[in-house]
């Protein structure tokens, strides 16, 4: 094992591209406790001799990973400090989970209470952490809380379905009901909350919602706010499903990299508006078709990808 450990060593030091680094990795898969605080000696001896701030980082970060293999959350966490000189949510983070690893929880959540206001860097994993946190201390007040901040923030089966896990699953037509009713009170519509009434059913609800917001629809990710549209064309509210397109189609011709989604959209319009027959207060589809023509027939890339005319 002290052979393993010296060429391990021998073998990091010359790693210039970093192409041996899963070496100091999995040294822990290998090598008792023993022979990895050797090496995190050997390492720190290294690190004190470097005049180079990044070299030396380099070493530091090696005796964190080491550390966090032998569940060292002090010696991480000390470590960590002495390479940067100013710490920020992602490195309370990081010296939080050794620390639950280790099986320190009350340090591990005093880390991340350390995380100033308003710094939401891998926000997902301080609350994954922080709900570890709570069930080890049975703190069910605090998780709930969490858990129903995180279902407003995204609304999703997935927070929905944690949430319920903890709450009871004999308040989820309740916990649904009043969240649907401050989506529809809201100005403005995400992605997340249009998809989130599709999902658990709210069809009626969201037809209403996006007829009355189609332009306020707030767009993120292309592929969701299609399958709205999908998902909308599937309950056969076919208006609603040709208005989210438009809305798309009008945000893909802004970005000359993602023609392709546009194109899509723009064919889906053409087969929608065969069965449509009452347009509402909005522009029949030829009329659409004619205004985005005006605006953006000159972008060749587009139109040569369609399989329609102009």
């Amino acid at each position: 094992k002290q052979e393993v450990a010296d060429i391990i060593l021998k073998l990091s030091q010359a790693s210039n591209y970093g192409v041996r680094d899963n070496l100091i990795d999995c040294a822990g898969e290998c090598l008792p406790e023993e022979f990895i605080r050797f090496m995190i000696d050997e390492i720190q001896k290294r690190a004190d001799k470097e005049e180079d701030k990044y070299r030396k980082r380099y070493h530091l970060n090696q005796i964190e990973v080491l550390a966090r293999q032998i569940r060292d959350a002090r010696l991480f966490e000390r470590t960590h400090i002495a390479s940067w000189e100013n710490l920020y949510a992602t490195d309370f983070i990081d010296i939080a989970r050794v620390y639950l690893e280790s099986g320190d929880v009350e340090t591990a959540y005093s880390s991340l209470k350390k995380i100033p206001e308003g710094d939401n860097d891998r926000a997902y994993e301080r609350d994954k952490l922080l709900e570890e946190i709570y069930c080890i201390q049975g703190n069910s007040e605090n998780l709930i809380e969490l858990l129903f901040q995180n279902f407003r923030l995204s609304h999703s089966t997935d927070t929905l379905q944690a949430l319920l896990d903890v709450i009871g699953h004999d308040k989820r037509d309740d916990v649904v009901n009043d969240e649907v009713r401050k989506i529809l009170k809201s100005d403005r519509l995400s992605e997340s909350d249009a998809e989130f009434m599709i999902a658990v059913g709210k069809i009626d609800e969201a037809e209403t919602c996006l007829l009355k917001r189609i332009d306020g629809l707030v767009i993120h990710n292309y592929s969701r706010t299609f399958s709205i549209a999908r998902g909308m064309e599937s309950e056969n509210r076919l208006l609603v499903a040709s208005l989210v397109c438009r809305r798309l189609l009008g945000e893909t011709l802004k970005d000359s990299m993602n023609y392709s989604t546009g194109v899509q959209c723009l064919e889906k319009l053409d087969e929608l508006s065969m069965a449509i027959t009452d347009w509402k207060n909005f522009d029949s589809h030829e009329a659409f078709k004619k205004k985005i023509v005006e605006a953006h027939g000159h972008k060749r890339s587009f139109w040569s990808k369609y399989r329609g005319r102009k």
